[in-house]
């Protein structure tokens, strides 16, 4: 990070802070918040763990709409939105601490209410969340599988003896416009408690298809939820809660910066391009030869039951079970360049060539449909003793089950349907932690899992003769931690926990059985810290240092089909090394004025790892000293905010929130980025006890940065003699048949101005 950038960053709270000097220098207290990151409720400040959590109030403020906005604050994190379908494999894929991966199952899962939610999160409503929870390091012990290096958990609302009946509605440009209703409150005090949601979101897309000119980046979604809680007698509580999501959303806003942009090893058969990707104000997809199925078509159902019963001697036994179940189709054109409508047999610029028949822009396997059905099914239970005991205890056993189709339409009879099968997991855990107060200040805990892993894929169309294939993968995951607090307010903490993913299948049924499996990977990780609260809570500081050993991470391969066409896959690869600091301040500096700092440093490199594409680029396969792919080395962010009266009855605000994500790798090489981004919004609202009124603008000076790019190959323009070309070095190096590297990228959200406004009765 440039100290320009600093600067910047720093310049936020204290510009808004001019607005707040007419105030008087009396302090007001921050925010207390209470999490469950252990299983328990407790306040967020008494965790041994670095957790960043947000109430629905903050969100809300920030502005927030998703986990995407949610990372631009959240230091150590951050959450890639290509598109609603989520990235390669349909699935959220958070980043936590430089653990990072490009296909398969996610380093760090998401959960609603403590159940997985392992399909993409970044439609779920916002606005019916009351709090969310970043958990970061390992989380097997306490939270169970895909939780290698984090957890995130969604806390919905539920009913109270407290009624509450709101009306929002956001209106702002490019037809972006949600309304929400929400009621929730008590059928019965004290016994019978509901909550009901419904949502409508739009927005028309910010960007133009070249080839048709129509808008891409379209989204919509309805969303039902509901939650019913019984309390029939003192110590028992049942809480059954639901929700439906059905989005429809148009092509994804992605392009590609094809292969005469290639400004390095270009004397290599597929070249390269070094340094930040261009910026790109249009896409060019080829929605027509889609026929229809172009964007996202999804409905998502998920149902959950949590009981809980109040038992002698202070146990309490929970019980927490839960469904659900995607069916989804997704119609995207895989060149991101409109190749197949330029042509299927010609290639631009390369006159009287002949695309070979295997030629996938040929055959049209380019045109993809993917059909997914997910269904999943998890269930809990957990017997704890008085988390308020010196000696605290908790049992319990966890079961999961995933089935999850796969099947990739195309659209000629010379490409046809591709059977992935179906994947299955089947997942059964049994974990414990005891905790003990050595003395009144100084804590110690400790913490185990033991799970097995099933792993599958059955295929009767590819494989007829033995349809199932799997493979069995048990894991030990401990925790160990110890906390002293100085003071009620000020504590320092130390833990080592080992994090355990399990080995995955390559389901295509086209690659070899060499490449078929892919091991389980591992890494400990040692974490110090220090949490506090000064001047009577006024004032909050965090520091977490932490280290991490990891091995065996599953990285993305390349595999060229004897047919012709190209296919990702995982393998297993080489040892990595990763040191990181994370610091968060926050201050009510007065009654008026609050303000905010967070900063990360995530220093990971590969410490062995061998890459045969890199001894034809670097004359060394070697790529000990690289970065993982998608992490930013640095991120920061800075807020200030000003409160005061309208009128008698009336308060108002002005608020401005920045963030700087670091560049982000493209691939193992380190050599094409995103560059370095940097969001400013700003926001002005006014409010009393009924009513509340935003006006707000994002990315207000209109940072166009990419949030991530990815290695990709130039469909369009074939490795073939180019005729017309301004840069003659571009062209194919003689005698090799292998695609030039492209790069593909999401575009950015412009800048967009807007307004909300909130009704409560």
């Amino acid at each position: 990070m440039t100290f320009i950038t600093l600067r910047r960053l720093t310049a936020l709270p204290l510009a808004v802070a001019a607005l707040a000097l007419a105030s008087p220098p009396a302090w007001s207290q921050l925010e207390e918040i209470v999490v469950t990151a252990r299983k328990q409720e407790e306040r967020l400040q008494d965790v041994p763990i670095a957790v960043a959590a947000f109430s629905n109030e903050q969100l809300e403020e920030r502005g927030a709409r998703d986990m995407f906005d949610v990372s631009h604050f959240t230091p150590g994190f951050s959450f890639e939105k290509v598109n609603r379908y989520g990235v390669q494999g349909g699935v959220s894929r958070p980043v936590i601490r430089g653990m990072s991966n490009i296909l398969g199952e996610g380093n760090a899962s998401v959960f609603v209410d403590g159940i997985l939610y392992s399909d993409s999160i970044l439609s779920f409503p916002f606005d019916i969340v009351d709090r969310v929870e970043v958990i970061k390091g390992p989380q097997a012990a306490l939270f169970g599988r895909a939780t290698f290096s984090g957890a995130i958990n969604l806390i919905t609302k539920k009913g109270s003896n407290e009624p509450e009946h709101t009306v929002s509605a956001r209106l702002a440009e490019y037809g972006d416009t949600e309304v929400n209703l929400l009621s929730r409150g008590a059928v019965v005090p004290d016994k019978l408690f509901y909550m009901v949601h419904g949502r409508y979101y739009s927005m028309d897309g910010m960007y133009r298809n070249t080839l048709d000119r129509d808008r891409i980046g379209g989204e919509q979604s309805t969303n039902f939820n509901a939650s019913l809680e019984w309390r029939p007698t003192e110590g028992i509580a049942a809480i059954l809660s639901g929700g439906y999501t059905r989005d429809r959303d148009d092509l994804a806003a992605i392009t590609l910066q094809d292969r005469f942009a290639n400004n390095c090893y270009l004397n290599v058969a597929r070249q390269y391009y070094c340094g930040e990707v261009q910026e790109a104000r249009e896409a060019t997809l080829d929605r027509a030869g889609l026929q229809g199925t172009d964007g996202l078509h999804r409905d998502s159902t998920r149902l959950s039951l949590q009981l809980t019963f109040d038992l002698p001697a202070g146990l309490t036994l929970v019980s927490n079970s839960g469904l659900f179940n995607t069916e989804m189709e997704y119609g995207y054109d895989s060149t991101y360049q409109g190749a197949t409508a330029f042509g299927i047999t010609t290639v631009p610029n390369a006159p009287g060539y002949t695309r070979a028949p295997t030629d996938p822009v040929r055959t049209g396997g380019v045109l993809r449909n993917e059909v997914t059905d997910r269904d999943e099914w998890s269930t809990e239970l957990r017997l704890q003793s008085d988390p308020a005991g010196r000696f605290r205890y908790m049992l319990g056993a966890y079961y999961y089950e995933s089935r999850r189709s796969l099947e990739e339409r195309h659209f000629l009879p010379t490409a046809p349907t591709v059977f992935s099968g179906e994947s299955r997991i089947d997942n059964q855990a049994i974990f414990g932690s005891l905790g003990f107060d050595i003395t009144d200040r100084w804590e110690a805990t400790a913490e185990l899992r033991y799970a097995e892993d099933t792993i599958g894929n059955y295929n009767a169309i590819a494989r007829p003769a033995a349809p199932l294939i799997e493979n069995t993968f048990d894991s030990v995951s401990p925790r160990v931690t110890t906390t002293f607090k100085l003071t009620q307010d000020n504590m320092v903490y130390a833990n080592i926990a080992k994090g355990n993913k399990p080995g995955v299948i390559n389901a295509d049924p086209r690659f070899p059985p060499d490449i078929r499996y892919a091991d389980e990977e591992s890494s400990w990780n040692y974490e110090v810290g220090t949490k506090n609260r000064f001047l009577g809570g006024r004032l909050m500081a965090n520091l977490a240092l932490y280290y991490i050993d990891w091995k065996d991470q599953q990285l993305t391969a390349s595999y060229t089909f004897p047919t012709g066409g190209t296919q990702s896959y995982i393998r297993n690869a080489g040892k990595t090394e990763i040191k990181g600091a994370e610091l968060e301040l926050e201050a009510a500096v007065t009654d008026q004025f609050t303000a905010g700092f967070t900063w990360s440093l995530t220093d990971a490199k590969f410490k062995e790892l061998f890459d045969a594409e890199a001894g034809q680029l670097f004359g060394n396969t070697s790529l000990v000293g690289k970065m993982p792919a998608g992490v930013p080395e640095q991120q920061a962010s800075a807020y200030g905010r000003v409160r005061f009266p309208v009128g008698t009855d009336k308060s108002g605000f002005v608020r401005g929130d920045i963030s700087y994500t670091d560049r982000k790798f493209d691939q193992i090489f380190d050599l094409a980025h995103t560059g370095e981004q940097v969001l400013l919004n700003m926001s002005a609202g006014v409010e009393n006890d009924h009513w509340a009124v935003t006006f707000f603008v994002n990315n207000l000076t209109d940072d166009r940065t990419p949030s991530s790019v990815t290695r990709y190959v130039d469909q369009l323009n074939l490795n073939v003699p180019q005729h017309v070309n301004a840069n003659p070095a571009q062209n194919n190096v003689p005698g090799t048949t292998t695609l030039e590297r492209a790069f593909f990228y999401p575009l950015a959200n412009k800048r967009q101005f807007g307004i909300t406004a909130k009704w409560k009765f």
